[in-house]
Parts: structure tokens; C-alpha cells; sequence
């Protein structure tokens, strides 16, 4: 093994008679990380594989500042409008995923990582507590720990410093903490952040099961429940589960209503029994059709699950 070092510089700036902190850096032990990733504008590797489609980790509609001080792309975070409630405060999964990481580091404290899949992963680091195992299932929203200020580099000041991590080297984790680890900027809610340093982003609220798998607020009553999905490629539309074609789906991220047993659509070793109910982007009739799971970028044969891993309901 190798152990890769570097500089953590503690800036304090006062603000509004305020102490915040500025910067974050690590010591971590593990094998030296490959170049992260180039993402396109669909959020995916050149790989191909699709970054998780991210919550900011706290609960609905709670505020917080997010800075990339020195060490963007990776955030700190803390609570709005005074960081007082930073300390914790309870911490949600972002997306479905695997606890992969979960243990007491001699420079960052409590940490926790989640395997998100497709080489994805998000770190989690000074925390309070954590509530969490590895090997534990969680849900978008799932409480996994409380934010704190644990281990020496959080200079004792209370906050959460979170990565997204991309797994470049194919070793089952993305390595994090220091300047060319495997982090890379992650988007919460659609919107992206920490692209380069001493970046601040006010306000953030957090869209994280506000009604909804995605955020989104899918509601209920005359508006019907949507689940957010990515499409790999352009998926024929049907009348009906293996009926008629009607029109298309086209790639990308889109919404289903809910999905049904039918004809399996198979391609190579790839097979998927479920159907999803839709509106198509193109055809006559585009509202209400069917499209096989097949074309879900996410997930495996015969799963048939929105982009935080919640399954779809049956229609």
C-alpha cells in the first residue's frame, strides 16, 4: 500500500461575526487513484456509466451553505442561516445505495462511504455519529449518521465534508481527501457544484424525499406519481405491453407512472420482463403508452427501479 499526503491549510474567516471554515485536506492509506473521470452533460463517465442522481444529504427542505474552499470539488457543508443546528443534525442518503465504508479515521473521524453503483460512490466525513454498518441497504432519505466534528483535520469545527467519488482504477472504491483522489463535482437536485475553489453557494435547500423518490415533488391527486428514470437509448413506445408501436422515448432522464409483467424484450445476454407506462416524446398517441425496462440505464435484467433505486410501483 501507499500513503498519499496532503496539505490542509485552516483559513478562518469571519463573517457577519461568524467563524466559518475555509479548508480541508487529508491524510488517506490506500492504493494511489487513477485520473478521475471526464463527465459529459448526460452526468456520465467516459465509461458510460451514469453518475446517481443526487439529493443534497439532509432532509427536505432544510437550508445549507455549501463552500469548496481549497479543495473543490469536494464541499463542506454547514447549516444556514448561522451554521447553529450544524452540529447533529442528521444525515440522509443522497441516493440508494451500499454502505461500503464505515469506521473511525485517525485524521477524519467518523467516515462513511456509499456504494451508489456503476463505480459511483459519496464519502462522508467528520460525522458525529454514525448509524450505519457496511453491507446496509439504504433508501434516498435513509438516516445513515449525525454531522460532527470528529478527527483533527475538521479543526474542530462542526460541518460535514462530503465527496463524490468515481472509481477509476476499478479497485471497489473511490479513494478521497486529497488533491487527486477520485472525487469529482457532483450535482444535488439537477444543479452542480464546487467546480473549482473558494467557491460559496448560499441557501441550498435540500429537495431530498419531499413528496417524492427523485425531489422533485411528485405528489399525489390529480397529478399522478412520476418516477424519475435514465433511458440508455431511444425506446419504442406501445400501445400496450409488446403491442402496437406508437412512438418513441428518447434517451435520457425522463418519468414513468408504473410498470406491468409483459413480454420480454431481450438483446444479447440483457432481458427485461417489466413494461413501464409512460408519455413518449414523440408518437400519435404519446400519453399513457408502454415502453419495455430493458431500456433503464441503471439496473440489471428483470429490475425494473427509478434512479434512487426505489422500485416502481405496479400499475
Amino acid at each position: 500500500m501507499t500513503t498519499d499526503r496532503s496539505r490542509r491549510m485552516r483559513l478562518l474567516l469571519s463573517m457577519a461575526g461568524l467563524t466559518v471554515l475555509a479548508a480541508t485536506t487529508f491524510q488517506t492509506t490506500g492504493a494511489s487513484a487513477a485520473s478521475p473521470p471526464a463527465l459529459g452533460s448526460a452526468g456520465k463517465s467516459t465509461s458510460g456509466a451514469a453518475a446517481p442522481s443526487l439529493q443534497l444529504p439532509f432532509p427536505c427542505n432544510q437550508q445549507w451553505r455549501l463552500d469548496s474552499w481549497a479543495h473543490a470539488p469536494a464541499l463542506d457543508m454547514v447549516k444556514e442561516p448561522n451554521q447553529s443546528g450544524t452540529e447533529g443534525a442528521a444525515l440522509v442518503a443522497p441516493a440508494a445505495g451500499t454502505v461500503s465504508q464505515s469506521y473511525w479515521h485517525n485524521n477524519a473521524g467518523n467516515v462513511i462511504q456509499i456504494n451508489h453503483g456503476g463505480g459511483w460512490f459519496t464519502t462522508y466525513l467528520h460525522l458525529q455519529s454514525r448509524a450505519v454498518g457496511v453491507g446496509a441497504g439504504v433508501q434516498q432519505g435513509t438516516v445513515i449518521g449525525k454531522v460532527g466534528r470528529t478527527g483533527p483535520t475538521s479543526n474542530n469545527h462542526p460541518h460535514l465534508h462530503f465527496e463524490l467519488g468515481y472509481d477509476s482504477n476499478g479497485d471497489g472504491q473511490a479513494s478521497w481527501g486529497f488533491s487527486g483522489a477520485e472525487r469529482v463535482k457532483a450535482a444535488f437536485n439537477g444543479v452542480t457544484y464546487g467546480s473549482g475553489n473558494n467557491q460559496t453557494f448560499r441557501n441550498v435547500t435540500s429537495r431530498n424525499k419531499c413528496g417524492g423518490n427523485d425531489g422533485g415533488g411528485t405528489g399525489s391527486g390529480p397529478n399522478p406519481r412520476k418516477y424519475m428514470v435514465d433511458i440508455h437509448s431511444a425506446a419504442p413506445g406501445h400501445s400496450s405491453p409488446g403491442g402496437t408501436r406508437t412512438g418513441t422515448l428518447n434517451k435520457g432522464t425522463g418519468y414513468v407512472y408504473c410498470r406491468t409483467r409483459g413480454p420480454k424484450v431481450q438483446v444479447g445476454a440483457d432481458y427485461n420482463h417489466w413494461w413501464l407506462k409512460t408519455d413518449l416524446d414523440s408518437g400519435n398517441p404519446w400519453r399513457n403508452q408502454w415502453v419495455s425496462a430493458y431500456y433503464l440505464s441503471r439496473w440489471g435484467n428483470d429490475q425494473a427501479k427509478d434512479n434512487s433505486g426505489n422500485d416502481i410501483r405496479d400499475c
